[in-house]
């Protein structure tokens, strides 16, 4: 009897909340783009979160997922994941990583993060791998919504401090949290293949970090030399390049494109290999990091706020794009688990401000004039200072819409 002929190989699974449909992809991109950028004006008018609103414009979006966008979502995604990486990165200044501003900017965290992980693992009978990344996740800032607001309140009050310091801290944090999601991910991935050599593993993650931080400084502080000299680049008496912000920004966002290509992974092949270890050479989250962080140091001040501009506004597409994808993940199946989460969410808070609380008051000799009639001024503050802190810190969304979902 003649074989039967094999199926034909399953299509992608269609969204939790509908079925993909086959329409113009033109069309499901207008709807990404204007019916996300409405509801996040709506929201806005009503002085709610901005991304709630395009979070809830993704939900609709799941009833009639594009055919073809419903493919890709991963990559828009981890496209949009990319501008909030170099986002972070341009917004971080050298000369303001003074030690007192690492511990502040760190210490909440990893105080949040343990104890996450610590009422996951304990409570929820989590894995210790499972609840560290479910802290990790959790506890970054959502930098791309509290630097803008720090900045309004820094024309609002341009002589107090505290704007100042969170929006410092705000990128810092990110960038240590994405620092730490990597690392854990390759302690993550040999599981369920043997025992693992644990100091070898150690010394090619040290390795891995030292590597990314050098490559990352040389490209980033090559790039900003030659793109702020591009001007006096001449062939017979005529420039060759335009020597315009978009010029400028064209040229760094395809570097750091470069600088996160180098340590991607796609389909089990690395591009960089270490060589000595398995996996990538360099960290993907943190070059792009360093990168834009050595750019935005050695480059031309002008050259910068150019590519800023460009930057943000960018980013407007870019979080249309990222909160859209996130909220067409959205299942409301997840509602009824919510009374499960909320003691997850306190707990979080809780050693969220009980760390911010102890930085702000250790850090008092180091926060400005360390006379003592300042230092007194800052004491009978710290209250105030560790409750506005905590507040700026309670958005969540930027990251968690990159590296997790709902």
């Amino acid at each position: 009897r003649p074989l039967a002929p094999a199926p034909p190989p399953p299509g992608p699974r269609a969204p939790a909340m509908g079925a993909a449909r086959d329409y113009p992809v033109q069309v499901g991109i207008a709807y990404v783009f204007l019916v996300g950028y409405l509801m996040r004006t709506v929201f806005v008018f009503f002085r709610l979160p901005a991304s709630v609103g395009v979070i809830f414009s993704g939900f609709l979006f799941s009833f009639c997922f594009q055919a073809d966008l419903f493919v890709a979502r991963s990559l828009l995604q981890q496209l949009a994941f990319f501008l909030v990486l170099l986002t972070a990165g341009l917004e971080i200044s050298l000369k303001d990583l003074r030690p007192y501003i690492l511990l502040i900017a760190w210490g909440p965290a990893a105080l949040e993060i343990a104890a996450i992980s610590l009422y996951s693992s304990n409570v929820m009978g989590w894995t210790l791998v499972e609840a560290m990344t479910l802290g990790i996740v959790l506890t970054p800032v959502g930098d791309g919504l509290v630097i803008p607001r720090m900045k309004e309140f820094g024309r609002q009050f341009p002589h107090h401090p505290m704007p100042k310091l969170v929006f410092t801290w705000a990128p810092l944090e990110a960038s240590f949290t994405l620092a730490l999601f990597g690392i854990l991910t390759v302690f993550a991935a040999p599981a369920g293949q043997g025992e693992v050599n644990a100091p070898m593993l150690v010394f090619s993650n040290v390795f891995r970090i030292a590597a990314t931080c050098l490559a990352a400084a040389g490209l980033g502080a090559a790039s900003a030399w030659l793109i702020s000299r591009r001007d006096s680049v001449v062939w017979r008496g005529r420039p060759m390049f335009a020597g315009n912000g978009v010029e400028a920004f064209l040229m760094v966002l395809t570097t750091a494109l470069l600088a996160f290509g180098c340590g991607s992974a796609e389909r089990g092949h690395v591009f960089v290999p270490m060589g000595f270890a398995p996996g990538s050479l360099f960290q993907p989250e943190l070059m792009v990091i360093g990168m834009g962080t050595c750019f935005a140091h050695f480059a031309d001040r002008k050259v910068l706020h150019e590519v800023e501009v460009i930057l943000g506004g960018v980013w407007v597409f870019g979080q249309l794009i990222l909160f859209t994808m996130l909220g067409s993940r959205t299942d409301s199946g997840v509602l009824p688990h919510l009374p499960s989460i909320l003691p997850l969410i306190a707990v979080g808070l809780t050693a969220r401000f009980v760390g911010v609380f102890s930085v702000i008051f250790l850090t008092l000799p180091y926060r400005g004039c360390d006379c003592e009639a300042c230092l007194a001024s800052r004491r009978t503050t710290v209250w105030k200072d560790a409750f506005f802190c905590c507040v700026s810190m309670v958005p969540r969304a930027t990251i968690q819409g990159a590296l997790g979902r709902v």
